[in-house]
């Protein structure tokens, strides 16, 4: 199905501004058109999503779905019969299995309950799912999770596929087979990918930019870059004149001897159930070291920093940091070592939405953030995605904490934000704190001096 987006714009207010999300945005995509949307944080490209679904309804401009004017369809019908669309963590119901929220996708559109069930194990058995019928979504790896996300939107039958930022939180062969799904539902359905990941480029029909609200380049994988100029005569929007945050920032020694060991964890197991995550995981981080944690969906990399930090407990083992037995403290005792020791960055931004930047970042005071001077008493609602993911990390660093456990800091990135962050955690850790994160940032993955692979069981 072709939709076509003509002269859109999408304008909200923010604290007293009022924040120019999209500024006459021109798009064609036509049926069955596989088409990837980049962009760097902020340029509008989950605003653009949250219009195509329906959630948003355009301040000016018109959106045509197969001929038919997108604000003359009812927005239910819109996402039942027209729209599926999956994000960063999928979309799956929590109290259903992975098979009864697949199954639900075909009851939508009229099949009884024994042929969806029976239709949706077919389906997960047939990309090698069958192994998680019975688990619900928080028993399920990121790469599981979003598998079954995307096959329960598919199994609506849906004439138009959105996916923003379907590979965030994926290693690369599960990001890989989302794409695959993606490229092969493409044809029969339009497929709209918004994502900062290369890799997707080379599974489109065409990519896009968009910069400051409006298309900027687009171009065909193996095809250089042109400029767009639309049909009102708008050409390159220019990149923003924004500071870039952190340049000029030094960070302030930390008072420790060389490679003191600030973190060990001896001999740690996982267990859910029956099932093993992963067992004797021994770690030692030293100041002035960057670890980072790299290996494939479900094989415990978030629950391992969990445990590092005190937040979960481990089947087995334990955690110092210095000389205190983390894993023997109580849960007040735990919070106060972490406030004064660890600074902990789990997948997703965790801002508060409706306070200000200034209120949310309280009495710190720090060049990090002066690229955002102009907008300190704008909503934390206010900022992209990727700008709250980048906020919550700036303020960690702030914060002057000797360890950081960081869980994929640069998934909500774009490549400009992702070389600034890495940039700042080598000088982060030159100052002699300890840094362990997740990630599968080719750069951050160069500059660490250990790799640790954890391995499925």
């Amino acid at each position: 199905m072709k939709i076509q987006i003509d002269d859109l714009f999408y304008l909200y207010e923010s604290g007293q501004e009022t924040v120019v999300a999209l500024r006459g945005l021109h798009l064609e995509i036509e049926s069955g058109e596989c088409l990837v949307i980049k962009g760097p944080n902020g340029s509008g490209k989950s605003t653009l999503v949250k219009l195509l679904t329906g959630f948003y309804t355009p301040t000016a401009g018109r959106i045509w779905i197969g001929g038919s004017d997108l604000s003359k369809i009812d927005p239910l019908r819109l996402r039942r019969e027209y729209v599926s669309s999956i994000d960063q963590r999928g979309n799956l119901i929590g109290e259903l299995t992975a098979l009864e929220n697949v199954a639900l996708g075909f009851t939508l559109i009229g099949k009884s309950g024994s042929q969806s069930r029976e239709l949706a194990g077919e389906l997960l058995e047939r990309h090698g799912l069958g192994q998680i019928f019975g688990r619900f979504p928080d028993q399920l790896s990121a790469g599981e999770r979003q598998m079954s996300s995307l096959l329960a939107a598919l199994a609506t039958d849906p004439k138009i596929l959105i996916a923003d930022e379907p590979s965030g939180e994926l290693d690369d062969q599960s990001a890989d087979a989302v794409y695959a799904l993606l490229k092969l539902a493409a044809g029969e359905t339009t497929v709209v990918l918004v994502t900062h990941d290369s890799r997707a480029e080379s599974f489109a029909d065409r990519i896009v930019r968009i910069r400051e609200g409006r298309i900027s380049e687009e171009w065909r994988p193996g095809e250089k870059e042109t400029s767009v100029i639309d049909p009102l005569g708008w050409s390159r929007v220019s990149d923003s004149a924004e500071r870039t945050p952190g340049k000029k920032w030094k960070a302030q020694k930390f008072v420790h001897s060389h490679r003191e060991v600030l973190l060990r964890a001896e001999q740690l197991d996982l267990r859910f159930g029956e099932k093993s995550i992963f067992r004797r995981v021994d770690i030692s981080g030293a100041s002035g070291e960057l670890h980072a944690l790299s290996s494939s969906s479900g094989t415990g990399k978030s629950s391992l920093l969990r445990i590092l930090g005190g937040i979960q407990n481990p089947s087995a083992g334990d955690v110092y940091i210095g000389e205190e037995l983390l894993t023997k403290l109580g849960r007040e005792d735990r919070a106060a070592l972490r406030k004064k020791s660890i600074g902990f960055l789990n997948q997703g931004d965790g801002a508060v939405a409706r306070i200000s930047l200034r209120d949310h970042l309280g009495p710190l005071k720090t060049d990090l953030f002066e690229g955002f001077a102009s907008r300190m008493d704008r909503p934390l609602s206010g900022f992209s995605g990727g700008e709250r993911a980048r906020i919550e990390l700036l303020k960690i660093l702030a914060e002057r904490r000797p360890i950081l456990l960081l869980d994929e800091p640069t998934s909500q990135l774009d490549e400009r934000r992702s070389q600034e962050i890495v940039e700042l955690l080598s000088k982060y850790v030159n100052a002699g704190a300890l840094v362990i994160a997740s990630t599968r940032d080719e750069a951050l993955l160069a500059r660490a001096d250990r790799i640790l692979s954890l391995t499925a069981n």
